[in-house]
């Protein structure tokens, strides 16, 4: 029996948030950020008659995500760790805000800024990997397809890419870690609204949920489709 082909409003409504989150994740800068998501939104449905069904509907939308989205971030910079830590710790972070829930917003907005440094500490490629990998919810199978590599390949840089985010977040994040040892010049907003509570919630609520994707149900990242 043929499965009915999705139409572009269950495509729109499924997919277009990730793909707007995964740009926002690979670029730093939110124009280019938004102008790359866009630009990947218009081929997809411009080229939504090719789709022969020779693959899943996700896999063949996120390749063509890829490629756009990583042409826009090739002059993205790759930070070091070290780098990282200092600049997160470095002084206090000044705030502006009138009203607690403005103070929510801004801290929230902080934290999202933080997130997508954090992941410049892995090359462009491998932060694609990542990003599809932990926001999209693809299989090592999928993402060689999309990448063009063996499964074994992609699940070794993705195994290494979660390791060093693991360990620079266990060290230098309050949210990752409540009772870690974050410096971080944001912590005292982020535990004075409260924040880590909310993931802690969340957890318990999502079995097995990765900590980048729990940000986007947390943090509200900004549909740049909408």
């Amino acid at each position: 029996m043929q499965t009915a082909f999705p139409t572009k409003e269950e495509i729109t409504k499924e997919y277009r948030g990730l793909v707007s989150a995964i740009s926002h994740r690979m670029i730093q800068n939110p124009e280019m950020a938004k102008d790359a998501a866009q630009e990947a939104w218009m081929q997809i449905l411009k080229s939504l008659n090719t789709f022969k069904g020779e693959s899943k509907i996700s896999t063949w939308i996120y390749t063509i995500a890829s490629r756009v989205i990583l042409r826009q971030a090739k002059n993205e910079k790759v930070y070091s760790t070290q780098y990282l830590s200092e600049y997160f710790r470095n002084g206090e972070r000044e705030s502006l805000y009138e009203q607690e829930a403005d103070k929510r917003r801004w801290v929230k907005e902080m934290c999202d800024k933080c997130l997508t440094g954090i992941l410049h500490c892995l090359s462009n490629q491998d932060r694609l990997l990542y990003v599809l990998y932990d926001i999209a919810g693809l299989s090592s199978r999928e993402l060689s397809v999309i990448m063009a590599e063996q499964e074994s390949t992609v699940r070794k840089k993705v195994s290494r890419s979660r390791k060093k985010l693991h360990n620079f977040l266990n060290e230098e994040c309050v949210l990752f870690k409540p009772d870690g040892n974050c410096s971080c010049r944001m912590k005292k907003h982020v535990v004075g609204i409260d924040l880590p509570s909310e993931y802690q919630k969340l957890k318990k609520t999502v079995k097995d949920i990765h900590f980048f994707r729990e940000s986007r149900q947390i943090l509200a990242i900004k549909d740049h489709l909408a």
